[in-house]
């Protein structure tokens, strides 16, 4: 077995204290310590140097293009709205058939809401956007949509209830 605290394999002729006289690390002594001064051999932290400035030489321009803004993609929002306000109107008027109130249903929920699903994704996408620019109307668009559509739902559920009722 194995020691799990035997880190030989990872020193390095830094750790071991070289006599090199090209290395910036101070010698060590007959004991196995450096000098009794830790900071001798340390440059000078103002000191202009291009090691100390890794990135001075390597410059990147702005670009001179515009910033990239977000906006709601309200599209989706209104194919949302048209599917739950279609839904629901059918519901309420011929909710009655039920072949009627299946297509309220459908198109209610699974159409409403997979629009609305979209509109959150790509929405999500446009927030990622260095700048994005809100929209109230969207954001109140999107409640009124979720509203109609659950209007919807449920008032074509009650008509395909008092269908099931009946067989």
């Amino acid at each position: 077995m194995t020691n799990p605290f035997d880190f030989s394999d990872y020193d390095t002729s830094r750790d071991r204290g070289s006599t090199d006289s090209a290395s910036s690390w101070p010698a060590a002594n007959q004991f196995g310590s450096a000098s009794a001064d830790p900071f001798a051999y340390q440059p000078s932290a103002f000191a202009p140097t291009a090691a100390a400035e890794p990135f001075a030489a390597a410059q990147s321009q702005r670009p001179g293009g515009a910033i990239a803004q977000g906006k709601p993609p309200v599209i989706w929002l209104a194919l949302a709205a048209v599917a739950a306000a279609a839904g629901l109107i059918l519901a309420i008027t011929a909710g009655s058939f039920t072949a009627v109130a299946f297509l309220a249903w459908g198109l209610a929920g699974g159409f409403a809401f997979v629009f609305l699903s979209r509109f959150t994704v790509l929405d999500t996408a446009q927030r990622a956007k260095p700048v994005y620019a809100r929209s109230k109307a969207a954001q109140r668009g999107y409640w009124v949509v979720v509203a109609l559509a659950g209007a919807g739902i449920v008032a074509s559920a009650w008509h395909i209830a008092e269908w099931a009722g009946r067989l």
